[in-house]
């Protein structure tokens, strides 16, 4: 086999940090078609280099990078034909002249198909070509030869970069998206350079300039002629932006410049409007140039983006009264164009409070939804506006808490309630629309602290304002959808999933056109009725979320969350923990910050658990407690977690630690709790009082159909073996009606299998049941085989089960070799064996390893 030819390709710099998802993007293959565009300073141009490099091809590599020279059509084709006469003999005598230019692209498809070899043409720089017939060409020769590849390296739009073009030729395309370094390429290059910067300054400076190469390589270099800290300089990113854009300071207009940063994307009208006029304006040119901002096509107008690190620099040199001046401009053209995001936040920066009051009481969802999550930290609203301006503080409020700020949410929510309180009394009782907001500033910020005890009353007490408040502008009906989808929330945060349907069902219709928040209260049912154990209702609000009819991007968005943690509930009800995988993967970007995180960390132990096992569970559920354990947790949640956890435990083979969790004087108030309880008392062999705990009359009202069905089979399992199966026979058809009303199979799996095959052999009909419960896997053990072994006996049995010797496993543990032969002599006497392989033969057959 020939060795690869290249001519042309650059050299790689000693400080290149190789990429390999950017190579495994553009792939090894045979590909007509390859394009990498971005603005400057992105690397398209090692990327390229790196690729066309090692890529272990028999074909020849030539590189063209456009420059004057070469910049025209005839200019192109006289350098490529030149180069492509040094690789292949037949295409050195190729003309071309003025005449002849428009006619290679049909003369040199037959020649590249008969040359010695297959051709890759990378063309670097293709934002230089001035005659646009260039793309047109490279086209048409991919179109017409199976023997060339083409590469294309790009900071702008074109006919090669076009989707039509992708369409009609197999393409890869990579954007700045792709090539943004990620958290990690940023600290790979920082210990490649050697960088004196900490992981925190490397991470500030990739957060800050989000992940844009020039400004991270700029960023972890500390070059002579940069000194870091300047005197006037407190940071890192203070350096990094003087090194980015202090020279253009210099430049004529540069005060055009920094008025533009005032928008994240300026379009030419835009610019007029704060009085700059962007037709050929030459500073643009020199930000272009420096790959500091670029033109970019979008929906709409083309905008002049500035990089985000530059823009913030820029920002930063605008005195308050200039800022506001630009943005009170700016709230009616927004206004004009339905941004009601846009008009709200310029509103905000221009201190125009009224105007913000407005379009968040007309357009609350429209206003979050258009906001990205840092427009919190652009703007300073004072501390006696958000006293006058409740529902601007509850606003804003959330939106820390949204940002990961739980602490300063929970204050700001709190602060002026008493004040507040203090005007509506001395009111003589008359409520307002602002006395309503601020007592659900009240009940928001009970729900953010965890408060369960306090969050109930507040919330009822919102709820009975409502009908008595003066609304006369009619904010409240307008909002009244929102209220409803937060008192649903707030009800299934407190595990009171019967009291959110009643909220759903009674919710207003929405108005037309309302996007994804629209379809939140939808969301939230699925999740309602799936986690009462609905699985039949689930499955029908579940259909009137097809993904034909949402909005775009409504599943990877908030309002979404709900909707597949209950979609995969009803995906383990039908045997598909995969599937139940797939639903909860696209929660997680929002794991961060999400304040469902509870229940969503409840769905994917349960999932895990049906997919992998307890252990594997167990390990899901304390990884997931570990990283939240600064999160305020609500008594309700910490419930049905630990609920969850004793479960998990029991299935383990773990029920000394599963009854410490559960003490009997913490059931009464949460029926989860009183679930896990039974069944660790069943499990033990203590079948009166797992009876007496599952047949308590409390549970029977204040229980979901899900935990009634769990109850009522527990109850059954304990009169079974208590040798009353007549009462056992009735308890189980009461169960089995109640599955067939609700579609709930599950619970059935949780029961012993011997209990479960000897009842169901009793209903009518009941092989189409047991065929279905005997696809779910084995949850428990069963209660003859379940042995307490202490959490570091559990550790040590593990550790017997490989080839390890007893002295090698004390070390591994950080015990005593004494200590390990007490414990496995425990272990032996609890599981009736005596040897260790023995031991772990019994501990296999228990599901015990």
């Amino acid at each position: 086999m020939s060795e690869p030819l290249r001519v042309g390709v650059p050299r790689q710099s000693r400080d290149h940090l190789s990429r390999p998802r950017l190579l495994e993007a553009l792939g090894e293959g045979e590909l007509p078609l390859r394009v990498v565009q971005a603005p400057a300073g992105y690397g398209k141009t090692a990327l390229l280099a790196e690729w066309a490099t090692g890529r272990g091809t028999t074909a020849a590599t030539v590189w063209v990078t456009v420059d004057e020279e070469c910049a025209t059509r005839l200019g192109f084709w006289s350098r490529l034909v030149a180069l492509l006469g040094t690789v292949d003999p037949a295409l050195a005598g190729v003309e071309v002249s003025a005449d002849a230019v428009a006619n290679l692209p049909t003369l040199l498809p037959p020649l590249l198909d008969t040359a010695g070899r297959p051709l890759t043409l990378v063309v670097d720089a293709a934002e230089q070509l001035a005659d646009p017939q260039v793309e047109r060409d490279l086209l048409r020769l991919v179109r017409h030869t199976a023997r060339l590849e083409l590469v294309v390296g790009t900071r702008r739009a074109g006919e090669l970069t076009d989707p039509a073009t992708a369409l009609n030729v197999d393409a890869v395309t990579l954007g700045h998206h792709e090539l943004a370094f990620t958290p990690d390429e940023s600290a790979r290059l920082a210990e490649q350079l050697g960088s004196p910067l900490t992981a925190e300054q490397i991470g500030a400076v990739h957060d800050a300039s989000a992940g844009w190469p020039l400004a991270v390589r700029a960023g972890v270099r500390m070059p002579p002629e940069h000194p870091w800290p300047d005197p006037a300089e407190a940071d890192t990113l203070s350096r990094l932006q003087r090194m980015l854009v202090g020279d253009l300071a210099e430049l004529p207009w540069f005060d055009d410049l920094v008025l533009l940063s005032v928008v994240d994307g300026v379009s030419v009208r835009q610019a007029e409007l704060l009085g700059v006029r962007l037709d050929d304006h030459p500073i643009l040119a020199a930000v272009e140039a420096r790959g500091l901002g670029g033109w970019e096509d979008g929906l709409g107008e083309p905008r002049f983006r500035l990089q985000p690190l530059v823009r913030d620099a820029l920002r930063q040199r605008l005195d308050d009264d200039r800022l506001r001046a630009a943005h009170r401009r700016l709230i009616a053209w927004y206004e004009e164009r339905g941004d009601r995001a846009g008009a709200f936040e310029s509103a905000l920066i221009a201190q125009e409070w009224q105007r913000a009051r407005v379009h968040l009481g007309q357009a609350f969802r429209e206003v979050a939804g258009g906001l990205d999550r840092g427009w919190v930290r652009r703007v300073e609203l004072p501390k006696p506006v958000l006293r006058a301006q409740p529902l601007l503080a509850l606003f804003t409020a959330v939106a820390h808490y949204a940002n990961g700020d739980v602490a300063k949410a929970v204050r700001m929510l709190t602060a002026g309630v008493a004040t507040a309180e203090w005007q509506r009394l001395s009111s003589h009782g008359r409520v307002s629309v602002d006395h309503v907001w601020i007592q659900g500033m009240l009940t928001l910020g009970l729900r953010f602290a965890g408060r369960d005890e306090l969050v109930q009353p507040a919330l009822r007490r919102l709820l009975a304002m409502l009908p008595r408040a003066a609304d006369p502008t009619g904010e409240l009906d307008y909002l009244r959808p929102l209220i409803v989808t937060q008192t649903a929330s707030t009800h299934l945060l407190l595990d009171r999933v019967d009291d959110a349907v009643g909220a759903l069902a009674e919710r207003p219709p929405e108005r037309r056109g309302s996007g994804s928040g629209g379809l939140h209260p939808e969301s939230l049912t699925v999740l309602a009725h799936a986690s009462a154990g609905r699985i039949g209702l689930a499955r029908a609000a579940l259909a009137e979320l097809v993904d034909s009819r949402l909005p775009r991007f409504f599943n990877a968005g908030f309002y979404a969350i709900p909707k597949h943690v209950g979609a995969a509930y009803v995906h383990l009800e039908d045997h598909r923990p995969d599937a139940a995988a797939d639903e909860l993967t696209q929660v997680m970007p929002h794991w961060p910050t999400v304040e469902w995180w509870p229940l969503v960390l409840h769905a994917r132990a349960v999932q895990h658990w049906h997919a992998a096992g307890a252990a594997d569970a167990l390990r899901v559920l304390d990884a997931g407690l570990t990283e939240k354990s600064r999160k305020p947790l609500g008594a309700a949640m910490r419930a049905m977690l630990t609920a969850l956890h004793a479960e998990l435990l029991l299935a383990a083979g773990r029920p000394a630690e599963a009854r410490r969790l559960i003490p009997s004087r913490r059931i009464r108030p949460y029926p989860r709790l009183a679930v896990a309880k039974a069944r660790g008392l069943l499990l033990d062999g203590d079948h009166a009082r797992a009876l007496t705990i599952a047949t308590a009359p409390a549970h029977e009202h204040r229980g979901t159909p899900r935990i009634r069905l769990h109850l009522g089979l527990i109850a059954a399992s304990a009169r079974l073996r208590t040798g009353d199966r007549t009462a056992a026979a009735r308890e189980f058809a009461d169960a089995v009606a109640l599955s067939d009303d609700t579609g709930l199979r599950s619970p059935f799996a949780a029961m012993p299998r011997p209990d479960f095959h000897t009842l169901v052999a009793a209903v009518p009909d009941g092989a189409g049941l047991r065929a279905h419960v005997d696809r779910f896997p084995v949850l428990f053990p069963e209660p003859e085989a379940l042995v307490s072994l202490t959490r570091r006996e559990s550790a040590v049995l593990a550790e017997l089960a490989t080839p390890d010797t007893l002295a090698a496993i004390a070390g591994r543990l950080g015990v005593a070799a004494g200590t390990v032969k007490s414990q496995c002599r425990a272990i032996y006497r609890k599981l009736g064996v005596s040897a260790r392989d023995e031991a772990v033969a019994e501990g296999r057959r228990r599901g015990l390893l």
